[in-house]
C-alpha cells in the first residue's frame, strides 16, 4: 500500500518542520498542531502494531511520546490561560494568572531542553524503523482492525448513559479511527467518517474538564489568596455550567453519529 509511506512522510516532515522552528516562534497553536502529528503518528504505529507481531510499537514511541508529554504540559496551561481570560472580569485574577505564566515560561524551558541534535537523530531513527514496517500493512489486515475499531466505537455510542470515562475513550478512538482512515488506502464508512460535529464537541468539552482539573488543584494548594479562590470558585461554577451544556449537545449528537 503506496497510502501509509506518503502518511509517514508527511508526518515526519510536519513533526520537523515544527520542531525546527526558532522558540520564540512557538504559538500555542504551535504546541497543539505538533501533539495532533504525533497522535496521527501514533495511529499509524498503532496500525503497524496490529499487522506486524515482531513491531515495538512503545519503544518506537517513546522520544515521540517524550515531547508529547512536555508539549502537553505548556498546551494544558496556555488553554488555561485563554479560558480565564474569556471568564475573567475586569481584568481580574491578576497575580494568578502572572503565576501561571510563569509556571508555562517554565514548562516551555523543560520543552525546549529536550531539543536538541541527538534528539533531532534519535527521532529520524525511529522513522526508518517505522518505514522497515510499512510492507507488513495490507488492505485485509486494514479492514479487520477498522472492524475491531468500529466495534469499539459503537459499542461505546450504544452505552445507555455517557459517563465520563466513556466520554474520554470515545474521543481517543474517533481519533484512531479517523487517522487510520487518512492513512490508507480503505474506505470505510464515509458517512461517519465525515461527521466532525461529534469530535468538536467531544474536544471542547475535554478542555473543561482539564480547566476543572487545574482549578481544583490550584484551589486545594492554598497558595492564592482567599478572594481569588473565591473569584476562581465563581469561573469553576460557569465552566462547570458550559460543560453540562456541552454534554447535553454530545448525548444529542450520539445516535446520529452511529456506524
Amino acid at each position: 500500500m503506496k497510502a501509509p509511506t506518503k502518511y509517514l512522510h508527511n508526518r515526519e516532515a510536519a513533526i520537523h518542520f515544527i520542531l525546527a522552528k526558532q522558540r520564540h516562534k512557538y504559538t500555542s497553536k504551535t504546541f497543539h498542531k505538533l501533539r495532533i502529528e504525533i497522535k496521527k503518528l501514533n495511529a499509524l504505529l498503532d496500525l503497524i502494531n496490529f499487522c506486524a507481531q515482531d513491531f515495538k510499537q512503545k519503544k518506537t514511541l517513546k522520544p515521540f511520546k517524550q515531547i508529547f508529554h512536555k508539549a502537553g504540559k505548556v498546551r494544558e496551561i496556555q488553554l488555561e490561560e485563554v479560558i480565564l481570560k474569556k471568564y475573567c472580569i475586569n481584568n481580574s485574577l491578576k497575580d494568578f494568572r502572572r503565576n501561571l505564566k510563569k509556571l508555562r515560561l517554565k514548562e516551555q524551558k523543560y520543552f525546549f531542553s529536550i531539543l536538541h541534535k541527538n534528539f533531532s537523530a534519535r527521532l529520524k531513527k525511529k522513522y526508518h524503523v517505522i518505514a522497515s514496517f510499512l510492507s507488513s500493512i495490507s488492505k485485509k489486515k486494514v479492514n479487520s482492525y477498522l472492524d475491531i475499531q468500529q466495534n469499539s466505537i459503537t459499542k461505546l455510542l450504544s452505552q445507555t448513559s455517557v459517563q465520563t470515562q466513556h466520554i474520554h475513550e470515545l474521543r481517543k478512538q474517533l481519533k484512531k479511527f479517523y487517522n487510520i482512515v487518512n492513512c490508507t488506502d480503505v474506505k470505510k464508512n464515509e458517512s461517519m467518517s465525515n461527521k466532525k460535529i461529534l469530535p468538536t464537541l467531544l474536544g471542547k468539552w475535554h478542555d473543561c474538564q482539564v480547566i476543572l482539573y487545574h482549578l481544583d488543584k490550584t484551589i486545594e494548594s492554598g497558595e492564592i489568596n482567599h478572594e481569588e479562590i473565591s473569584q476562581l470558585e465563581k469561573i469553576k461554577r460557569k465552566i462547570s455550567s458550559d460543560k453540562l451544556i456541552l454534554l447535553h449537545k454530545i448525548r444529542i449528537a450520539l445516535p446520529k453519529s452511529a456506524f
